[in-house]
């Protein structure tokens, strides 16, 4: 009887971590170049096949462009990727019909996160815990919109409020 509990354990966790596995994997990535920043966390990405992509970077939230901060943020990922090579990790599609992705850059240290950027440089605010270090130094430096001490609406609130 062990023995089947044993051997019926061992296939479950094969057939979960081959599914995790899979998710992962048909996620493929690709690259492009950002030809347009729409705000703090919209872009244009052109493939190598010349398709545009319009996407959302998954991770943050920044300031709506009438918020304040909302133009600097704008201005701080228009100078981070804006006609640069991208590689883009496809996460799915929201409501609006705009890729969601994870964006990376290369640079001469090595590749960069760009969500993480945005929030460690108080450009945006952590959206879903996975930047929580990046947003805690942004907060402790007083860097973007935590440089206000009277603080701003979030990004999410205002929208909420306005619609």
């Amino acid at each position: 009887m062990g023995n089947k509990l044993y051997y019926t354990l061992i296939a479950v966790l094969a057939l979960l971590f081959g599914t995790i596995a899979y998710c992962f994997a048909s996620n493929e990535h690709y690259s492009g170049i950002c030809v347009h920043v729409l705000d703090g966390d919209t872009v244009d990405v052109v493939d190598d096949g010349q398709n545009l992509h319009r996407m959302r970077i998954t991770g943050l939230d920044a300031p709506e462009l009438s918020q304040p901060y909302g133009q600097q943020a704008k201005t701080e990922l228009k100078e981070l990727i804006l006609g640069k090579e991208v590689t883009v990790i496809p996460m799915g599609m929201d409501k609006y019909k705009r890729e969601l992705a994870i964006l990376r850059i290369n640079t001469t240290i090595g590749q960069i996160d760009v969500a993480e950027w945005m929030i460690n440089k108080g450009a945006a605010f952590d959206w879903g815990g996975k930047y929580y270090k990046a947003q805690d130094y942004a907060q402790k430096n007083r860097l973007g919109v935590w440089s206000d001490s009277r603080f701003q609406e979030r990004p999410w609130l205002y929208r909420r409020r306005i619609e």
